[in-house]
């Protein structure tokens, strides 16, 4: 099923070049696109699914944000925040919850929204 559903997708996907797919025999309702055009889909995520149709959306979806390059985007942290908060721990919160709590509401949520629209 998965086989079918890319080879409907990928000659209008965007994604250039080969493309590998792996079905992962897991329950996770997951399915992911990484750098590299490799496409993973978990099992479980199947039967939810219902049809070619409903797995098309899914996929088609992950597929868009490695287009996008999300990924990469979130991989590139501002250098100099990193460095301030690493020295903010270092001084002042060796527990490193404060410089958690700051990554997560300045850099991850924002992005995490952003990139699903």
């Amino acid at each position: 099923m998965v086989g079918r559903v890319l080879e409907r997708l990928l000659p209008n996907s965007g994604l250039k070049g080969d493309v590998e797919y792996h079905v992962i025999d897991d329950n996770e309702l997951n399915a992911f696109v990484i750098p590299g055009n490799k496409i993973f889909v978990f099992s479980g995520i199947i039967p939810i699914c219902n049809n070619e149709d409903g797995l098309a959306s899914i996929l088609g979806h992950e597929i868009a944000h490695n287009v996008a390059h999300h990924a990469q985007e979130n991989a590139s942290l501002p250098y100099l925040m990193t460095l301030v908060l690493g020295l903010v721990t270092f001084f002042v919160d060796n527990s490193a919850q404060l410089t958690q709590l700051v990554l997560s509401y300045a850099l991850e949520l924002p992005n995490s929204r952003a990139q699903e629209v």
